[in-house]
């Protein structure tokens, strides 16, 4: 009997429990469904002209795209022409390790500095050579011998594409020899400098000013025709 009527008294608890918690328990605050957290991961529409100068890169990020009618300039791919360490012995370039930090570094300047190079109907190459010394700790960039940029417009395209070569932090570079010397031959492709002009002018909505109307000539001749016949009358 004793078991039978304990097993009633939680018999009872639990009918009066189940209901009491179903019914004072605390509510789940809402979860905001896939559409809500997509659409506010989403920015909002960018401001006029600014849609025109960006882009995505294989990753997805977005990058700045120059807004100028120019073409890109072709650059090859980096070729090392030497490593060398201390001693007598010779490495031949083809077992020379590539220096990912330099050679990536040298054609981001260079196409970075696109803008600086100087225009021409005919077009030109440049062969840029670059010399950086671990032991040293210096770099050197000068044109090589392939080059048919003039001299005299030489200096501030080089000086531009030195600005933009990123700054090394030589213990972290990994490397197999103590110096390299690595080249990248760059195509400037044919560029009309009016012609550009007049191109960016109109992707600007810039118009050009009206030009003066000149007198009409017919109206001067027939008033000279009419002071005749008055002083003839």
């Amino acid at each position: 009997m004793r078991v039978q009527i304990i097993l009633a008294l939680v018999a009872a608890l639990v009918l009066v429990a189940v209901p009491l918690y179903l019914w004072r328990r605390p509510q789940p605050a809402g979860i905001p469904s896939a559409d809500a957290a997509t659409a506010s991961s989403v920015p909002g529409p960018l401001p006029t002209g600014v849609g025109s100068s960006l882009g995505s890169d294989q990753s997805g990020a977005p990058i700045l795209v120059g807004t100028s009618n120019l073409p890109k300039v072709e650059v090859s791919p980096i070729k090392t022409l030497k490593c060398q360490d201390p001693g007598p012995g010779k490495t031949p370039p083809e077992r020379c390790d590539g220096v990912r930090f330099f050679e990536d570094g040298l054609t981001r300047a260079i196409r970075d500095s696109a803008a600086c190079a100087p225009t021409s109907k005919k077009g030109y190459v440049t062969s840029f050579v670059l010399e950086f010394h671990f032991g040293k700790r210096r770099t050197n960039l000068f044109f090589g011998k392939s080059t048919t940029l003039s001299r005299s417009k030489r200096r501030e395209l080089l000086r531009c594409v030195e600005s933009q070569m990123p700054t090394p932090d030589w213990d972290r570079i990994p490397h197999q020899h103590q110096k390299y010397t690595v080249n990248a031959v760059v195509t400037y492709p044919p560029i009309d400098k009016t012609t550009d002009v007049d191109s960016q002018g109109d992707s600007l909505g810039v118009k050009p000013s009206p030009r003066p109307h000149s007198a009409p000539t017919k109206s001067k001749s027939k008033s000279k025709k009419s002071s005749v016949k008055k002083k003839q009358g």
